[in-house]
């Protein structure tokens, strides 16, 4: 039996692009589909015993417990809470950490991705983390308005990474795409999370910093579509297509 997956799916950003009345991961795109349902759509064929999923709320959005409630049957769900003086999307996984697996996959609940060539991401993701302590789901992407956006990725030839900068203001041309997702092994959770996160803060680091992570040189998983669906204009995008 393949060890268990934790699928993080931080949810307790306050939905600011679409400001609505209740928590954006329950915007209904379609009649029975809502945004975070994407994500645990990704694991229908995946027995039930293999994952579990961890979802951090803040106070005000206890409606998607509510909502997810369709699923008690048929996935393990657990609900935290961010702590607030742990700011940003890795102050929200790091509010999650006592309720961490060995092997950890963080997606974002407002997106949809598909794999290159149809592969399976709970296989990929066991399989890869068996191998290395880290991997991003990697999207190629040389627009420098989507970059800017992102969590920009550099690879080698070698299609390892060799650089990382959250949502960069320049240099854009050094990157080849950014990650939808990344998985980690918990034995070095805070080391990629501590670095991860002074790239979002905007804190000093120096550019081999990432050196001294598993994140350098580590391989991924390429993602063949991806869609942030976290603004109107996105949302109205994959409605017309």
């Amino acid at each position: 039996m393949c060890e268990k997956l934790t699928i993080i799916l931080p949810a307790a950003g306050k939905g600011l692009r679409l400001n609505l009345p209740y928590s954006k991961e329950i915007l209904m795109l379609k009649s029975t589909m809502a945004l975070i349902d994407y994500s645990f759509n990704l694991f229908n064929n995946v027995d039930k015993e293999l994952i579990k999923f961890v979802i951090i709320i803040n106070e005000k959005k206890t409606d998607i417990i509510k909502y997810l409630s369709k699923y008690k049957c048929r996935f393990n769900i657990s609900f935290t809470y961010q702590d607030p003086e742990k700011p940003e999307y890795t102050g929200a996984i790091k509010s999650s950490y006592h309720l961490l697996g060995k092997k950890n996959l963080v997606l974002l609940p407002d997106t949809k991705l598909k794999l290159s060539k149809n592969k399976n991401l709970f296989k990929e993701v066991i399989n890869k983390l068996e191998k290395e302590d880290f991997t991003f789901l990697f999207k190629y992407e040389k627009n420098f308005e989507v970059l800017k956006t992102k969590g920009c990725i550099q690879l080698n030839e070698d299609k390892k990474v060799v650089f990382y900068e959250d949502k960069p203001k320049s240099g854009f041309e050094i990157f080849d795409g950014y990650w939808g997702g990344f998985a980690f092994n918990k034995n070095i959770f805070f080391e990629s999370l501590n670095f991860m996160e002074k790239s979002t803060l905007k804190k000093s680091l120096n550019s081999n910093a990432i050196q001294k992570t598993k994140i350098y040189n580590s391989s991924v998983i390429e993602i063949e579509d991806y869609l942030d669906l976290g603004s109107w204009e996105s949302i109205k995008y994959y409605m017309q297509n």
